[in-house]
């Protein structure tokens, strides 16, 4: 498409009719660019997505489960190339990221392939780790594991007054043993000094990983727009 249009009077009618709204967005992007505040002995789940693409050198072919996995994903991890980011959108399917991940790897095998996914949404599809070990597949499966449903639990604490309904997971798997049990290799990261390590020993391990990183609950994703809202609406905080 891009080829049938370039040098078409339409399309620089068109690019001059947007400069000034993409210059506008620029501005924005420099000003005040997307940030987080860190916590002595938490880790960050945005943290994690920035070591994730530092080690990975932004090489890496990222897929996402869905949630706040998912748009941390969106948001921190700078992508530089064309087709390396694999997300089902809007379409909030839970699961996507690791058979996606698994595909990509088999379409792309000199590659590293990370699924950045949330302890919830993995489990829907987490059997697919059979299919990557059987067939030597070496995906790399990242657990911003916060102990909740997080997009779920972000809306009941800010416009349900904290109620939480089923989206607290007190009993969720210990996904290094449950990794291991599928016969591939698991690791964990607890304190935000212990990830940069476990990232790279998890990313150099031949065969399929999963690295659980315990991050912390309270962290929320921004922006939001709320229900009904119009994006001028939007809670940035």
């Amino acid at each position: 498409m891009i080829k049938l249009v370039k040098g078409k009077k339409e399309a620089a009618a068109y690019q001059g009719k947007t400069a000034a709204w993409r210059g506008q967005i620029a501005t924005w992007a420099k000003t005040h660019p997307l940030t987080y505040k860190t916590s002595k002995g938490k880790i960050k789940p945005q943290y994690v997505v920035e070591q994730i693409q530092k080690i990975s050198k932004g090489k890496a072919i990222v897929t996402t489960e869905v949630g706040q996995n998912q748009m941390w994903a969106a948001q921190f991890y700078n992508y530089e190339q064309p087709r390396t980011f694999l997300s089902s959108g809007g379409l909030g399917t839970m699961g996507y990221g690791l058979p996606a991940a698994i595909g990509a790897q088999v379409a792309m095998p000199g590659r590293l392939v990370v699924d950045i996914a949330g302890d919830g949404s993995i489990q829907m599809n987490i059997q697919e780790l059979a299919t990557a070990v059987q067939y030597r597949i070496p995906v790399k499966v990242v657990i911003l594991n916060n102990g909740t449903l997080g997009m779920v639990r972000q809306w009941q604490e800010l416009f349900f007054e904290g109620n939480y309904s089923q989206t607290c997971l007190p009993r969720i798997p210990d996904f290094v043993k449950l990794a291991e049990a599928f016969g591939a290799k698991g690791f964990r990261a607890t304190t935000p000094e212990e990830v940069p390590s476990v990232l790279r020993k998890g990313f150099a391990a031949d065969g399929p990983v999963l690295i659980d990183v315990i991050t912390d609950p309270a962290e929320m994703v921004y922006p939001m727009v709320p229900a009904g809202a119009g994006l001028t609406e939007m809670l940035l905080v």
